[in-house]
Parts: C-alpha cells; sequence; structure tokens
C-alpha cells in the first residue's frame, strides 16, 4: 500500500524529471508487489494504476496496454466489485485520450458514466466520477 500511495503522492505534485521517473517506478513496483500473491482485484487496481501514470507522462502505448489488461481482469474475474469496472473503463477513457483517440475516449467515458450507476458506495461512485472529470479532452483531427 505505500507504493500506492507514493504513486499518488507524486501525481497530485509538482514533479521534475526525477520524480517522473519514481513515479512510474513506485506504479510499477506496486503492481509487480501483488504478482503471484494478490487477488484478481489487486492486479486489476495494479494495471489500472500503471496506466493512468503512463497517461500522466504522456507515453500513450503503455498506458493502453496496462489499461485493456486492467480491463480485461476486471471483467473476465468472477466476483470483481462494479466500482471497478467503472475505474477500468475511466481507465481506458485516459489512455484513448493520452493516444489522441477522441471517439474511444469519449466511448469510455460514456461507459464508465454508465457503470457508475450501479456502484451503490457513494464514496466509490464519486472518486471515480471525480477522476472521469480530469481525463483530458481531445480533438479530432
Amino acid at each position: 500500500m505505500a507504493l500506492f500511495n507514493r504513486t499518488w503522492e507524486l501525481i497530485e505534485s509538482a514533479r521534475d524529471p526525477a520524480q517522473d521517473r519514481e513515479m512510474l517506478a513506485t506504479a510499477l513496483a506496486s503492481r509487480l508487489h501483488w504478482e503471484g500473491i494478490g487477488t484478481d482485484e489487486n492486479l486489476a487496481a495494479g494495471d489500472w494504476l500503471v496506466a493512468h501514470v503512463a497517461s500522466v507522462l504522456g507515453n500513450a502505448e503503455l498506458s493502453l496496454d496496462f489499461a485493456n489488461a486492467a480491463h480485461e481482469r476486471a471483467t473476465s474475474a468472477d466476483g470483481m466489485p462494479d466500482w471497478l469496472v467503472a475505474s477500468t473503463l475511466e481507465g481506458l477513457a485516459r489512455a484513448h485520450a493520452t493516444a489522441g483517440h477522441a471517439s474511444e475516449r469519449d466511448a469510455y467515458v460514456a461507459r464508465a458514466t454508465a457503470a457508475l450507476s450501479i456502484v451503490d458506495d457513494e464514496e466509490d461512485r464519486d472518486l471515480i466520477e471525480s477522476q472521469l472529470a480530469t481525463v483530458p479532452d481531445v480533438a479530432d483531427g
């Protein structure tokens, strides 16, 4: 949890290039921590975190790869919480925004918004809504 939390501290701060590298390293280390010991939920959340960081850093290819992995795991494993499916849809929207894919970004924002309608926990719903609000717009072109 310390690696995940450190990654979020860096995401929310003004960073220099060394801190950008640390942010990516801590996200990857957090994901790696769960490999072999974590649940599908842990792994999907870890993939989502790496995708988010890659988007922040402008690395569309890495972001799309991890966002797709997170969503695939969240939708193929039994018993995954609704909030995680909505979160991985937000991650796909963000990754496509980073890649400059406006129509895909918009489609995943719409799907994530729809998925939030069945998230019962208000705190989870509010958190994902706040993340959706920060998915950048993309101009077609």
